[in-house]
């Protein structure tokens, strides 16, 4: 089979691009050193959790027909990084404010 597109990788930009192109009536092929698509944002599920294989990754972005696009693969969750210090039974926001003057 003859195809448009080889595409090396199939982490986020390469699922997009293949999927897009397939979409436009191309032939794509698409290879991956790993067993599975997502790259480092691949997840499994393991006794009804999903798990991270690669470490915990948060997708966000402000573009609404990105969110759009991507919901139409997956269900996200709204998530709001807020990460927090405890400093000798205090808690602070972070990153730290810090003023200069």
């Amino acid at each position: 089979m003859k195809y448009d597109y080889l595409i090396v990788g199939s982490g986020l930009y390469g699922a997009t691009f293949a999927q897009q192109a397939h979409t436009a009536g191309k032939y794509v092929l698409v290879i991956d050193k790993r067993p599975h698509i997502a790259g480092n944002v691949y997840t499994e599920r393991i006794e009804g959790i999903n798990v991270h294989k690669y470490g915990a990754h948060i997708f966000h972005t402000n573009n609404k027909a990105v969110w759009d696009y991507v919901n139409h693969f997956a269900t996200f969750n709204r998530f709001t990084n807020s990460p927090v210090a405890n400093y000798k039974g205090e808690l602070y926001s972070l990153p730290f404010k810090l003023f200069i003057y």
